[in-house]
């Protein structure tokens, strides 16, 4: 037999198999127990979670002939033939692919068929958001009136971009991130299966590298264990891996908080000369200073923030640059002359206590004046801060549209996520909230580039949605500097067709 990669010969054959989404295996299981099969389902998730993998196993579970506790066999006629493809009623189907709306007119005509073999005819179809607009109509005929014999099983990594008429008519399932304990443990139940020794440092890297994903985990895995000799150490990881070494990302942590330019420039050298990865050196630096900012209490926090906002910004500039080694070398450069507002030493607090005494004074007079004109609308003084800027805005009370006043919540389930430059994107933007949109504005182009991004709306989706009960698509619009919050906000709601007539 030809070789197969990691995660194909590991691919989990029963529900127990699955890791790290017994919130899911054991609402599935017990349907198959009682046997209360829906007509459709949506498995949504990041990428190597489990969710085709479990798609195949509850496929083989309600076919089976001898299921036992909610689980398939995989020894009966039905299992194997399944798990060989011989079967044409149980069909997967990419939709990445096989998008348009003839191939969902296909699936149309052959529903109205009996089975061959099997009690259910199962159709699988992975990154089902992919599908046409004119696909998704097709489909939804199907799901409104489905044959008894027939299950769809959806797959997505972007809920957000299915339809709601679709969403509505399937029973829904949310597949975690994976931890890295989980992950830890299926690297070292591979290893032990392949009779492969192993440091167990070397696991905890690569289950830290992957993500949340088990996929990655395993791919990963095999590329080192490719390379290394007779057992998997750390330091080979490091090196397949184009990681730096834990004591010199810890130096140039210390050399940036301690203001020493040179020798995190020298530190940064010896990572280039090394060959080794710079965004990854990056990325290792921002997690540094993530665990300082949660951790460590006797630092200032915002000159801890703005050195994660600047490292964030430097993935950009890395990527896009044909010289990152210098690009690299003026970010440090910068990031250890880097202050934070309060503790900057050029700067007169005195002064500055003065300039902000003056200004509620300003505010205060320029409310009585609005007061006195006698505006029909209330006007809010918005966007104060340390450049002694302000700005009257319209209130946006006429529209239909709320504004989500938890974005400081919002921003710390968004860092204890990992997601640091959607934290700092963030910082600059509003969110309002409509019955089915949740609109998110911002004046920021380098924070727009990173919000309309689809990791960026999945997150943000997916928090509302757990916390806050808000399920709505995800708008993301970047706002002109000279351009009213209130006039942007009448301008989407009209591209959107929401009613806004009641404005004054």
């Amino acid at each position: 037999m030809s070789y197969i990669a990691l995660y194909r010969k590991y691919r989990p054959n029963t529900f127990d198999d699955i890791i790290g989404q017994e919130n899911v295996t054991k609402i599935l299981k017990n349907q198959i127990k009682t046997g209360k099969i829906s007509h459709a389902y949506l498995f949504s998730g990041t990428r190597g979670t489990g969710k085709t993998s479990a798609a195949k196993v509850f496929a083989r579970a309600i076919n089976c002939l001898n299921p036992h506790d909610g689980e398939p066999c995989n020894e009966c006629e039905v299992c194997k033939n399944i798990l060989e493809g011989n079967t044409t009623d149980v069909v997967e189907m990419d939709a990445a692919s096989n998008n348009s709306v003839e191939n969902i007119r296909q699936i149309r005509q052959e529903v109205v068929y009996a089975t061959v073999d099997v009690k259910y005819r199962v159709y699988i179809i992975d990154e089902v958001h992919m599908l046409t607009t004119s696909a998704f109509n097709a489909l939804l005929k199907t799901l409104e009136e489905p044959p008894e014999n027939v299950v769809f099983i959806l797959a997505t990594t972007e809920q957000h971009k299915i339809p709601v008429t679709i969403l509505s008519r399937c029973l829904k399932f949310e597949f975690n991130r994976l931890s890295e304990e989980s992950l830890l443990k299926r690297i070292e139940y591979v290893l032990s299966e392949e009779k492969i020794e192993y440091e167990e440092e070397a696991c905890k890297y690569i289950a830290k590298l992957a993500d949340g994903a088990a996929r990655d985990a395993l791919s990963i895995l095999e590329r080192c264990v490719s390379e290394s000799k007779d057992k998997l150490k750390y330091d080979d990881v490091l090196r397949i891996v184009g990681a730096v070494d834990k004591q010199v990302v810890l130096d140039i942590v210390s050399n940036i908080l301690e203001y020493n330019m040179l020798g995190a420039v020298e530190n940064v050298d010896k990572v280039i000369k090394k060959g080794r990865d710079l965004r990854q050196l990056c990325s290792q630096l921002a997690e540094e200073f993530l665990n300082i900012l949660i951790n460590d209490k006797d630092i200032s926090k915002d000159r801890i923030i703005n050195i994660i906002d600047k490292l964030s910004k430097l993935d950009n500039d890395l990527r896009l640059t044909s010289n990152p080694s210098i690009v690299l070398k003026s970010s440090m450069a910068e990031l250890c002359n880097l202050k934070s507002n309060i503790d900057n030493q050029n700067v007169d607090l005195s002064e500055v206590f003065t300039k902000i005494d003056t200004l509620e004074k300003e505010i205060i007079s320029l409310k009585e004046e609005l007061k006195n004109k006698n505006f029909t609308n209330t006007k809010v003084i918005k966007n104060v801060n340390s450049n002694i800027e302000n700005d009257v805005k319209k209130d946006i009370q006429d529209l239909p549209v709320k504004e989500f006043t938890n974005i400081d919540d919002l921003k710390k389930m968004v860092i204890e996520k990992g997601k640091i430059k959607l934290y700092s994107a963030l910082a600059s933007a509003g969110i309002y909230v409509n019955n089915d949109k949740i609109i998110v504005i911002t004046q920021n182009e380098f924070a727009y580039n990173i919000l309309k991004t689809e990791e960026s709306i999945s997150t943000i989706s997916e928090i509302l949605n757990s916390e806050y009960g808000i399920s709505s698509n995800v708008i993301i619009k970047l706002q002109e500097k000279n351009e009213d919050r209130t006039s942007k906000l009448e301008q989407i709601l009209r591209e959107n067709n929401i009613d806004y007539t009641n404005i004054d």
